[in-house]
């Protein structure tokens, strides 16, 4: 079986999209389901490519449970790459808008994958929020306590993703 495939994109590559990966990757496999989910992570800038992860990220990871992900090198996301993913999780909706522009231009008859801002799932984020509220903030320019603060929102939406990627599972045995 072809896995279900899941991208994280933020701006860099650098933080929050190779945390939201680090963090789903670990879920996935603790569920049992590492065979059948495929996690990634890009950025839409490719400004950084072949940096490490930041390390304050790293930190904070490990501080809210998180095994440490080791390797990372930031890249960015191509168009050729999107009809090979399943779901995009992105962390603005400056993301989500770029990447879904760039869905559109996928040949007819390819798939596409869905673009789904990662706080939709978070379950402190209100029902009838606007996508403007729905951001990650990057803790780029924040010290240690910010990217705690970031890692430990991001982390409240795992659940939920995991709750999605299983219907999608589901969906896809039954089919």
């Amino acid at each position: 079986m072809v896995p279900f495939r899941v991208l994280t994109v933020c701006t860099a590559n650098v933080c929050r999209s190779p945390a939201g990966a680090a963090m789903l990757r670990q879920e996935v496999a603790r569920a049992g389901l590492a065979e059948q989910v495929e996690v990634g992570s890009a950025g839409t800038s490719w400004e950084a490519e072949g940096m490490p992860m930041d390390p304050r990220v790293v930190i904070s990871l490990v501080r809210a449970g998180f095994t440490d992900p080791l390797e990372h090198s930031a890249r960015s996301v191509h168009q050729s790459e999107l009809p090979r993913w399943d779901l995009i999780l992105a962390f603005t909706p400056e993301h989500a808008e770029s990447l879904r522009r760039k869905t559109e231009q996928i040949p007819e008859g390819e798939p596409r994958p869905r673009v789904l801002l990662w706080r939709e799932f978070d379950p402190k984020a209100p029902a009838n929020a606007r996508p403007e509220d729905l951001v990650v903030p990057d803790p780029w320019y924040s010290g240690q306590k910010e990217f705690d603060r970031t890692i430990s929102a991001m982390a409240r939406a795992v659940p939920s993703i995991l709750v999605y990627i299983r219907s999608r599972l589901r969906e896809r045995a039954g089919a």
